[in-house]
């Protein structure tokens, strides 16, 4: 079979109409393909077929025609070049004009999918979505289903037609880019094995793919490096090694930091599996290797193949381009070592395999920024969907062996570590994994469905269920976040330190206002800015400290997060008691007080005034940026700054009020009311805690009676366990309480000093 032929994929949830398009298409893709088998042996069968697809493509002009006239021009164009090859037995023109012919109906359609959906036609969307191509499949690889899911909730009404087009577009580009790269890679294989007729091929598929992304190039490099990009492209083979650099670096659909985080996870774990699956595969009798079991040297093959894959998506972003190129140099030889022809040379040892792995996961370790190397339980569960995906990939294929392997690697990944943590938590959970991965009956589980050779509709029942029964074990791992909780605390925090700030400077330049000393609030506020911007430099530091710790995961989640809370705990007891805002207020007013009336030089009274606009200020700052690190790890900088700039909003109002308008506004009950929502932000932040100290092993777990929903996990860090709830209610018990004891304190001190002193002895 010809090799530039694609995977025509026709989308699971479309409607009936969908075959509208894909049928005449998919028929006219096969015409061509017979044809180019053909041309060699009988002329004018070959003829006869490129008519026929001609024929096909006549039934879809009109629809392409109202979509993209240019993309049918030249899809025609490439019909008639296409018969023409055939009547003189030209296999290479053949092969090109058949590629572009392709790529030029797959133009056609991605400008009628984007249009249909800029509309919100969603039926019409289906059909179009039908004629497109997906990466190349692998057992560890799964098509990508976020375009048919955008369309699918665009018909719901769940997504507006510009999301949806965004989520599309995405998803369509990142398959076109994948066949771009295969296409460039495949060339040079072709090129230096000689085969004319497939290099022909995929000079016109690597031309016709980039048209595809030529916006995104365009959009992201400028027209006169894409004009340049697009004439080389015309010249290949000869110019491969400067097309492959111009496009270094491009990425038409930029990756999510979640889809960046779960493919450099890939590429460990995959990495990781390869030695584990060749020691099954290979054995030594007499210090030399011997393949004794070529399917599991094939598996082998398989994760370094998805490893290099999820590396080549990663490639672009990588900081050091050289070291990119190296690592991906180093992954192609280590294919080759283990390929077939390459064990036949040669059979590497298991250790040599281990050995040669460690390598590259040492070279990985280096080369990837510290927040990807970051460990992730939601990427272990990433790595468990997509072996269960493989697993339905091979039933639908009937190669049963294979579906038996990717099950039990799923489960040994599971059983390793997910499954341990979820089972103190949730025992339940645990049982229903193990009866949907193992012999369970409603719905049956994979290793049942493998012993009976059932059917692939039974398969997607049961990978349905775990894709459901998996995303639950995500929330109570807490891999999985709410965002909008995660900004409204961060909210909360920014709006009640920065009304402190507000109150300070009010109190501060409250007797500045005469016309002889006013002039001397402008050191203050100058003090207060600088404050202001060395609480932005602090946050860079943090960031960048954490993510060299970033490593340690959850245990540096852990860390940040009892530290934030001692503090938070030492200061609503400090306010409560009146050490932290009375006293500190009065020290305040003391400092300025003196550079105010001492006499000081002018430059020195500036100054001083300035550094205490600043230590008033960045105080409040650096005790922010501390709380909201916390955060950081639990849900990442896009949620936290998000509430922050919620905060940092209600603040400027306030600081507005009191300043610029000179309102008088009720600061003792703002106090009060933020403090109770910081009270409950505390609540929320001891139940994470206490549930990832858990997670780590530093704490204990004894599971409630009851299981609770899952949003009480997300929103209010109530998790199912005593040690959490439990910790939770005596940490808000202890604010509480010392709200109470203050108050009770005060009143005490308050009748002492009411009672006449000549009374004291008489009662005594």
């Amino acid at each position: 079979m010809n090799r530039w032929l694609p995977a025509l994929v026709l989308t699971t949830l479309g409607s009936a109409q969908a075959t509208d398009l894909a049928s005449p298409a998919e028929a006219m893709r096969a015409h061509l393909a017979e044809a180019g088998l053909e041309v060699a042996f009988d002329r004018t069968e070959a003829t006869h077929l490129v008519q026929q697809a001609q024929a096909n493509f006549a039934g879809l002009k009109a629809r392409w025609a109202a979509a993209d006239p240019e993309a049918t021009r030249l899809t025609a164009q490439a019909l008639n070049r296409a018969e023409a090859a055939a009547r003189q037995g030209d296999e290479p023109a053949l092969a090109r004009a058949g590629a572009a012919a392709w790529t030029s109906l797959l133009r056609g359609a991605s400008s009628g999918l984007e249009r249909s959906v800029r509309q919100g036609d969603a039926a019409a969307a289906r059909d179009w979505l039908a004629v497109r191509e997906f990466r190349v499949a692998s057992p560890l690889t799964r098509l990508n289903a976020d375009a048919t899911e955008a369309i699918e909730d665009l018909a719901a009404g769940r997504l507006a037609p510009q999301a949806a087009l965004e989520a599309v577009r995405a998803d369509v580009l990142d398959g076109y880019q994948a066949r771009f790269s295969d296409a460039l890679r495949d060339l040079g294989d072709s090129q230096e094995r000689g085969f004319r007729t497939l290099a022909a091929s995929q000079q016109a598929l690597a031309q016709g793919y980039f048209a595809l992304l030529r916006p995104a190039y365009v959009a992201q490099r400028g027209e006169p490096q894409a004009a340049t990009l697009t004439h080389d492209l015309t010249a290949l083979p000869a110019t491969l090694e400067r097309v492959q650099a111009t496009l270094e670096g491009f990425r038409a659909a930029p990756l999510s930091p979640r889809e960046v985080q779960a493919r450099a996870s890939q590429v460990t774990r995959f990495l990781a599996l390869v030695p584990v699956e060749y020691r099954r595969g290979v054995a030594e009798h007499g210090g030399r290797a011997q393949v004794t079991q070529e399917v599991e040297v094939g598996e082998a093959r398989t994760f370094l193949s998805g490893a290099g894959s999820a590396l080549a998506d990663l490639a672009p972003l990588l900081p050091d381009r050289a070291l990119a190129r190296a690592l991906q140099a180093e992954f192609k030889a280590f294919g080759t070592a283990i390929s077939p022809a390459g064990l036949q040379a040669d059979t590497l040892t298991p250790a040599q395999v281990q050995a040669r792995v460690d390598a590259l996961l040492a070279q990985l370790q280096g080369a990837f920024p510290a927040a990807w190397r970051t460990h992730d339980a939601g990427a272990d569960l990433d790595v468990v969907r997509t072996q269960l995906d493989a697993v339905v990939a091979a039933a639908q294929a009937r190669e049963w062996e294979s579906a038996e392997t990717a099950r039990l690697d799923a489960y040994a990944l599971l059983e390793s570590g997910t499954e341990a943590r979820i089972a103190v938590f949730n025992p339940d959970l645990k049982t229903r994994l193990e009866a949907l991965l193992w012999n369970g009956q409603q719905p049956k589980g994979m290793a049942q469905l493998i012993h009976d050779r059932a059917g692939v509709a039974e398969f997607r029942q049961t990978r349905q269920a775990l894709q459901d029964t998996l995303r639950e074990t995500a929330k109570v791992l807490g891999t999985e976040v709410a965002p909008a909780a995660v900004a409204t605390n961060a909210g909360i925090i920014v709006f009640r330190e920065g009304l402190e700030a507000v109150l300070i400077l009010a109190a501060l330049m409250g007797s500045l206002r005469k016309p002889s000393v006013v002039h001397l609030r402008r050191p203050m506020w100058l003090g207060a800015a600088g404050a202001g911007v060395a609480t932005a430099a602090t946050w860079f530091v943090m960031q960048g400290a954490l993510s060299l710790l970033g490593r340690y995961g959850e245990k540096l989640e852990a860390v940040v997060s009892l530290v934030a809370i001692g503090v938070l705990l030492l200061i609503m007891n400090w306010f409560f008691h009146q050490v932290y805002w009375t006293d500190r207020m009065a020290a305040f007013q003391k400092h300025k007080h003196e550079l105010t009336h001492g006499g000081a030089a002018m430059r020195a009274q500036w100054l001083g005034l300035a550094v205490l606009g600043f230590t008033s200020i960045y105080r409040e700052g650096f005790e922010t940026v501390l709380f909201l690190q916390s955060l950081v790890l639990q849900a990442g900088v896009a949620s936290v700054l998000g509430g922050t700039a919620l905060g940092l909003a209600a603040v400027v109002g306030v600081g507005v009020l009191v300043f610029r308008l000179q309102a008088k506004l009720p600061m003792k009950k703002l106090l009060v009311w933020t403090g109770m929502l910081i009270c409950a932000v505390l609540g929320v932040m001891v139940g994470n805690t206490v549930h990832t100290l858990q997670l780590v092993g530093w704490l204990p777990v004894h599971p409630l009676p009851v299981n609770l929903p899952g949003w009480l996990g997300l929103w209010l860090g109530l998790h199912a366990t005593w040690e959490g709830v439990v910790l939770q209610v005596l940490s808000v018990a202890a604010v509480i309480g010392s709200f109470f004891a203050a108050e009770a304190i005060k009143e005490r001190e308050l009748r002492a000093r009411q009672t006449p002193a000549a009374q004291v002895p008489q009662q005594a």
